[in-house]
């Protein structure tokens, strides 16, 4: 089994798979030598057995890593979701909200078997038009993002749960996507720098720190910081100390193989090139490669003519097992499963427009505009929501009926591969148009949106901001406008 292998973490996509398929998937991965897995989608009760065997048949420590930013439900059907930060932040008490979040989400992936939560992401908010960050960070304040991260991690660890702040050197300046292309970022060094608070903050506590698939020359090279010597070598590592895993963002991303080949003029190099590259920068781990056995391959035979290489390597393998112990061992402690209270509490929203526009004892329709995928096992848009209100007393009015008061659920949370931060011009006029056929009817109409408070910005119409379209702030939205009109 070489150090190489153990690099690797092999993705498993239960939401693409059947069971079959993942099982000889996860045993050649294993005959290779893989440091691990990372999973995605599934039944919390099939994952957790199909970790029981992953750690069964390797026989030796392994990490399994999953991405939990808002909670083990936001992978796992069956296991709770929780708001995202960005909703966390505006909480009445924003320290305790975050610890309670870090501490659930710690406890219910140690339950299920997985030791390392690639969370928290601790990007700055800073940038509207930005695609793929927005509600997924604490906020655009470096303190208020590093005082939250910190006690985020705090509580995630002390679970047993190795953490990941990401995605460094900062991906909230950026205007592109990196799951579909590189970003680059043409901010000064002194700007770049100082948004560097959070990791900073984080440095001598978190267990691991995810390299940003994006291109920062101020700060040293034209690729993306995942290959770049400069940004994790200089600065992560010597200027902020970081003595943690850095491991890369997913491989298969369009950023991370966007990026020119150092020294062969080639646009679009094999990744087996790149991945070689991202060793020699300094990254310990490697993330959901397109193809295990090239990428692994590449290594060895890139390490066999190289002791300097060589040397990385073996540092990286002696890292990733000391870090691996260090949390393997550990079980979850106590904690609250009181997610849909400190989700209820984090919803925004004008009660006094609420009660003008809505009527809590005459039936209400529940009019649904999506502008996201939704991603595979949750329930259909809405219907956590409808199934809130009936269960508080509510009266629904049948799909299609000709009732004129109307609750407005607005989906559009960030999503990877989406490109874009606002709404699309058809959700809008969905919207516009949902919100005029109440008023024409001569009843109420209010606005719930799941996605940015910036989006309410664009949107004519009394409205409360949910944060996200996650199964327990459907509930959440629901308790808060019962409870307006109480």
């Amino acid at each position: 089994m070489s150090e190489a292998g153990r690099m690797f973490l092999e993705a498993l996509r239960f939401d693409r798979e059947g069971l079959e398929a993942l099982e000889r998937q996860a045993d050649r991965a294993l005959e290779l030598g893989v440091g691990g897995f990372i999973l995605f989608g599934g039944e919390a009760d099939t994952v957790a057995a199909m970790v029981s065997r992953l750690e069964a048949a390797a026989g030796r420590d392994l990490w399994i890593a999953a991405d939990l930013e808002r909670g083990p439900g936001q992978q796992f059907s069956g296991s709770p979701t929780l708001p995202p930060p960005v909703a966390l932040a505006a909480h009445p008490d924003p320290e305790e909200a975050a610890g309670q979040a870090g501490a659930l989400t710690g406890r219910v992936a140690r339950d299920l078997g997985i030791n390392w939560v690639l969370a928290p992401v601790l990007d700055l908010d800073v940038e509207p038009d930005n695609p793929i960050v927005a509600t997924r960070s604490f906020g655009s304040d470096p303190g208020r993002v590093s005082r939250l991260g910190r006690i985020w991690i705090d509580a995630c660890q002390a679970q047993g749960a190795a953490a990941c702040a990401k995605h460094f050197p900062g991906h909230g300046r950026s205007v592109t996507d990196s799951h579909i292309g590189l970003p680059r970022i043409e901010a000064s060094r002194e700007d770049l720098l100082a948004e560097l608070a959070p990791f900073r903050a984080v440095a001598d506590r978190v267990a691991a720190i995810m390299t940003a698939h994006v291109a920062y020359p101020a700060l040293g090279g034209e690729g993306p910081a995942t290959l770049e010597p400069a940004i994790l070598g200089d600065l992560l590592r010597d200027s902020m100390g970081f003595r943690g895993l850095v491991v890369t963002d997913a491989l298969i991303m369009g950023g991370f193989g966007a990026g020119p080949a150092a020294g062969t003029g080639a646009s679009e190099p094999p990744e087996s090139a790149l991945v070689v590259r991202a060793v020699r920068a300094g990254c310990d781990v490697l993330l959901y490669p397109a193809d295990l056995e090239a990428s692994i391959r590449a290594v060895e035979e890139a390490v066999r003519k190289d002791e300097e290489l060589a040397r990385r390597v073996k540092e990286s393998a002696s890292r990733s097992l000391a870090a691996r112990a260090a949390y393997g061992s550990r079980t979850a402690g106590p904690g609250t499963d009181d997610a849909i209270g400190l989700a209820t509490a984090c919803v925004r929203g004008d009660a006094e427009a609420a009660r003008r526009a809505l009527e809590r004892d005459q039936p209400v329709a529940v009019r649904l505009v999506s502008d996201d995928r939704r991603p595979p096992g949750l329930p259909p848009f809405g219907q956590t929501f409808g199934g809130e209100l009936e269960r508080l007393g509510w009266t629904l009015a049948p799909l299609g009926g000709s009732v004129g008061q109307r609750i407005v659920l607005l989906e559009a949370t960030p999503q990877g591969w989406k490109g874009r931060a606002g709404l699309s011009r058809d959700a809008l006029e969905a919207v516009q148009a949902e919100l005029a056929a109440g008023r024409s009817a001569g009843q109420g109409a209010y606005l719930v949106v799941f996605g940015h408070v910036r989006l309410l910005d664009s949107l004519p119409a009394p409205a409360a901001c949910a944060w996200a379209a996650e199964p327990v702030m459907e509930r959440a939205a629901a308790r808060w406008i019962d409870g307006a009109l109480r």
